[in-house]
């Protein structure tokens, strides 16, 4: 088949003549990417358009140019709302599912390899350019099944014949748009606009926005009705109603994302009710003629950026918030699942978008990153995407707007620790290390030999009694005395005082033993010790004793028992307790910052688990 180039007929080859067909192509658009006669190379291989054909669908359109590789096969390059597909005819070695019997989701045999559907429709032939290889008549249509492979690599598609019942089926590769593209010298003239005047079919307004070449769909800025370019002519596909909603970026407005300069080609509004309380949410369509189409979220001052992914995720009917669910190696998490309904459009956009069309959506989340289930209609399609902070987003604006106060936290939100916070948290960590060493020696040293022990009759401490003399060699030396005694449901108080030569008392304490036991109905008790601990700093070296003065008791009111008490004193301590509190103290402060991503990831997922407010 070939397309005249003076008066756009479809013609026919065979043997005998050229056959006219009747039928007149439409005025395509010039494509900024190829043209029909241009030369380019796909990931290295040179090839040559040969034609081009331009299909029409319920939501838009697509392109297929049919280029003639290097080694002379001929393959289909699909270039569908800025993707690339390269595909060749392959043959099923199973019969394909009738078309009535296939819905989005579903899988299907493809020889060796297993498609998931993403998208049905009709398609329309609205005309073409140059030599196609095969027959097709402007104006017919037939049912279509597009979709991707199981591991999202691999496009494929399958066109049903209602006249024969054949099935043809076709598989290839998904293309950055940067791989597939005709040699500078080959392209097109218009760059990124067109300029063709549109007239609104309602008003009769000239629509003045931006347009590119694979716009479906503008919207009317006088009177809101959506206007679908498939046609030689506009066609009204829908309408705003009511108040038109304050979006935060501007139609045209450039925006710089990681380092790609985009722009605001259409925007979207949409509306979700939970338990009779509406949720709004906003889109931007962003467009950049070398990486294609690019999809920024708004909701309640917090943006995502995604664009459209191939990669298969199963789902589970019924999942709920927390299902683990695996998107390839990676481990993402359902954040909410619902249904949202599109209350306005305007701009520009390549698919038609109806206002009133409902999505129903699964939202899955790895902070910063996301992955988005969407069905609309009769098509499914993935999202994936992360995060963009507004700090981000503001350096990438073209002019200076005021982004509106976030609220809350995001479903993938990352956790950032504030910078004083991360401060703290490495001086605390570095003064826990240390004191955890200090507290490991001071226990350690625990362990020493006694200067001084002695055991102590009753009839002795009774009296005051004063021990043998001990000798410190160094200032300020800090002492621990030990005291035990044999308590039987009876106690012993103990009053201790350090004395030096001259008997002048250099500092004192006390200590006490108790211990009893018993039962009553609820079985046996025991409760007190019969030791104690107690620790003293001498001031200056010398020779010391220890006054020793106490008394006793059992029972309530009981008579003392007379005890022996015995009493062990060991000397070059340090306070344990002194580094046991520090460390104490240095491991909360530096607990605060993961008790503070604790309470953040508590608030993300309140909202969607019910465990209360994720404003609070």
């Amino acid at each position: 088949m070939r397309i005249c180039d003076y008066c756009t007929t479809a013609m026919y080859w065979d043997k005998e003549s050229v056959l006219r067909a009747g039928l007149k192509s439409v005025d395509l658009p010039p494509s900024q990417r190829f043209k029909v006669g241009a030369t380019g190379k796909i990931k290295g291989e040179s090839f040559r358009v040969l034609g081009r054909l331009c299909y029409a669908h319920e939501n838009g359109a697509w392109d297929e140019w049919f280029i003639e590789m290097q080694d002379g096969k001929i393959m289909w390059l699909t270039e569908d709302e800025g993707e690339l597909f390269l595909e060749s005819s392959v043959a099923l070695t199973e019969p394909a599912p009738p078309y009535g019997e296939l819905e989005p989701g579903m899988q299907v045999k493809l020889g060796d390899r297993v498609g998931v559907i993403e998208e049905l429709g009709e398609a329309r032939c609205l005309g073409g350019v140059g030599e196609i290889p095969f027959q097709v008549e402007v104006g017919e249509t037939y049912p279509y099944a597009d979709g991707s492979t199981l591991d999202g690599a691999s496009s494929f598609g399958l066109e049903y014949d209602t006249r024969t019942g054949h099935v043809e089926a076709y598989i290839g590769r998904i293309l950055n748009l940067k791989d597939g593209r005709a040699a500078r010298e080959d392209r097109e003239a218009p760059a990124e606009r067109l300029g063709e005047i549109i007239r609104c079919t309602a008003c009769g307004k000239p629509y003045e926005g931006a347009r590119v070449t694979t716009t479906a769909m503008v919207v009317c800025a006088a009177c809101g009705t959506g206007l679908q370019l498939d046609e030689a002519e506009a066609k009204a596909v829908g309408k705003n109603s009511g108040k038109a909603p304050v979006f935060t970026l501007r139609i045209g407005l450039p925006i710089t994302i990681e380092g790609t300069r985009y722009e605001v080609m259409g925007r979207l509004r949409y509306e979700e009710f939970e338990e009779h309380v509406p949720y709004t949410s906003f889109e931007y369509v962003l467009y950049n003629p070398d990486s294609g189409y690019l999809w920024l979220s708004e909701y309640r001052g917090h943006y995502t950026v995604g664009r459209v992914t191939h990669s298969r995720v199963d789902v589970p009917a019924g999942a709920a918030a927390r299902t683990k669910i695996r998107v390839g190696p990676e481990v993402f998490q359902v954040y909410e699942r619902g249904q949202v309904t599109l209350k306005w459009v305007d701009g520009a956009l390549p698919w038609i978008a109806k206002v009133g069309e409902k999505t129903v959506y699964t939202h899955m989340v790895k902070p910063p990153e996301y992955v988005d289930q969407e069905i609309t209609g009769p098509e499914l399609e993935f999202f994936r995407g992360r995060y963009l902070g507004q700090d981000e987003l503001a350096a990438g604006l073209s002019e200076k707007i005021a982004l509106p106060r976030p609220s809350g936290v995001d479903s993938c939100q990352p956790y950032e620790t504030p910078a004083w916070r991360a401060g703290f948290g490495k001086i605390a960590l570095a003064f826990l290390a240390l004191n955890l060493v200090l507290l490991f020696f001071s226990l350690a040293a625990e362990k020493k030999t006694p200067i001084l022990q002695e055991t102590i009759s009753a009839q002795q401490y009774s009296k005051e009694y004063l021990t043998q003399p001990f000798t410190l060699a160094k200032d300020g030396t800090i002492l621990r005395l030990k005291g035990s005694a044999p308590v039987d449901n009876s106690w012993l108080s103990i009053g201790f005082a350090v004395v030096d030569a001259q008997d002048r008392v250099v500092t004192e304490s006390s200590g006490e033993t108790a211990y009893y036991y018993g039962s009553d109905s609820e079985g046996t008790w025991t409760e007190g010790s019969r030791s104690f601990k107690s620790y003293f700093r001498i001031p200056r070296a010398g020779t010391y004793r220890l006054l020793i003065y106490g008394q006793g008791g059992s029972g309530t009111t009981g008579p003392a028992k007379n005890e022996p008490l015995q009493v062990k004193l060991t000397a070059g301590h340090t306070l344990s307790w002194y580094f046991a509190v520090s460390t104490i103290v240095c491991g909360l402060v530096a607990l605060i910052d993961p008790l503070g991503k604790y309470l953040f990831e508590s608030r993300r997922w309140a909202a969607v688990t019910g465990d209360g407010d994720s404003d609070d």
